[in-house]
């Protein structure tokens, strides 16, 4: 777990940087950009796509981790919109919250549910 954490610390400094920089060098229009090369049909076009549809796959993920809530929805239109930026920090944080066990970081509000079924197929 430690290496996941520090891992994710270095992807949220580097994101950010990255962010900085791209935002210093070509303004904050990125959605612009992202929907222009989204039409252009080409590679550039296709890395976006599965990008997109991945940052869809873990907001999902985010919201059914944490209950469907009001913060999950929450949670996932921050992922899909920020990306790295926001999820990094998330899963960082979840590991804490999960004091390292994974599959609380991976099922969230639905490891007690898990643990309960468990327990009573005892």
């Amino acid at each position: 777990m430690k290496v996941l954490r520090v891992f994710l610390v270095a992807s949220t400094v580097l994101i950010y940087a990255v962010t900085l920089l791209a935002t210093a060098s070509q303004g904050i229009n990125w959605l612009a950009v992202a929907l222009n090369d989204l039409v252009a049909l080409n590679w550039r076009s296709q890395f976006d796509t599965d990008f997109l549809v991945y940052l869809i796959l873990t907001a999902v993920w985010i919201a059914w981790r944490e209950g469907l809530t009001t913060k999950g929805y929450a949670f996932a239109f921050l992922n899909i919109f920020l990306g790295g930026m926001f999820g990094f920090p998330y899963l960082l944080w979840a590991t804490y919250q999960a004091n390292g066990d994974p599959t609380l970081v991976l099922l969230g509000v639905h490891a007690s549910q898990r643990r309960d079924s468990e327990g009573s197929n005892e």
